[in-house]
């Protein structure tokens, strides 16, 4: 899979933290993932906190957990909120701070997305753009609020969502304002235009600095699965080679008696 992350700071009158991950976690796992949120814990933006607590837990869990991906995700999920929850200083008052949180766990042909809050990824494939995460929020705009996030309760439960991958299909994680700022179909025009993902990163982020100055981050992940060898040109495996070997011997030998036969008749 080829990878490349966009990210730019926002005006400081916005508010509001970015953080990201995109690297691999075990042998032939990559983990992806976009928090934006608001709130400091031990001096640490609350996005930063979640997706590290998000890295690590995976880190631990998907060696054992290899066959169950779902799970280790959820459990990272869970880990996140208890971690910026627990040392946040939220109560049911008052919240003193809370991310959203939008991860991918691929691996091989295989993509497992992790969604809370409204940060999202879509799933490009063939030219046309999936929405594969719906945003936990109420309202339209500027009263539009977020209904949950990581951080702002005791226990959560994400959501999940599992692809199969194909060949040239394309996994966007986006956060903050760049969904806020374009919609789907130039997002799927920028995917259509290059088969680079760092270009396409690069063309989002210039569309919502021309028209916001919120911060953006988006990651791009393409896929390019290994398309197996045409039958019929295939190589022949050495066991073949040795079958045929082998009945090439036996119809020489079958050969030599039959000619053995024939010319000592009288």
């Amino acid at each position: 899979m080829e990878i490349a992350v966009g990210s730019r700071p926002g005006a400081p009158q916005r508010g509001g933290d970015e953080a990201y991950v995109a690297e691999i976690v075990a042998p032939g796992i990559v983990l992806l993932a976009v928090a934006h949120g608001f709130g400091r814990i031990r001096e640490r933006p609350a996005p930063l906190v979640a997706t590290q607590a998000v890295r690590d837990s995976l880190r631990r869990r998907v060696r054992g957990e290899r066959r169950d991906p779902r799970g280790a995700l959820s459990a990272a999920f869970a880990a996140a909120n208890a971690r910026v929850y627990a040392h946040s200083g939220s109560t049911d008052d008052y919240v003193a701070s809370g991310t959203s949180l939008t991860a991918a766990l691929i691996l091989g042909d295989h993509a497992f997305v992790g969604h809370v809050g409204a940060t999202r990824a879509y799933l490009g494939r063939d030219g046309a753009l999936t929405t594969l995460t719906a945003d936990d929020t109420v309202g339209d705009g500027p009263l539009r609020l977020l209904t949950r996030t990581l951080g702002t309760q005791p226990t959560l439960e994400p959501t999940l969502v599992h692809v199969r991958l194909m060949h040239g299909d394309a996994l966007v994680l986006s956060s903050g304002a760049l969904h806020e700022l374009l919609d789907e179909t130039e997002i799927a025009d920028a995917l259509r235009a290059s088969a680079s993902s760092e270009d396409v990163t690069a063309r989002l982020l210039a569309i919502a600095g021309i028209r916001g100055d919120g911060a953006a981050t988006v990651i791009v992940g393409r896929a390019f699965n290994e398309i197996g060898p045409d039958a019929s040109q295939r190589r022949p495996r050495p066991r073949d080679a040795v079958v045929a070997l082998v009945a090439m011997i036996a119809a020489v030998i079958v050969a030599t008696f039959v000619l053995h036969a024939v010319f000592s008749t009288p």
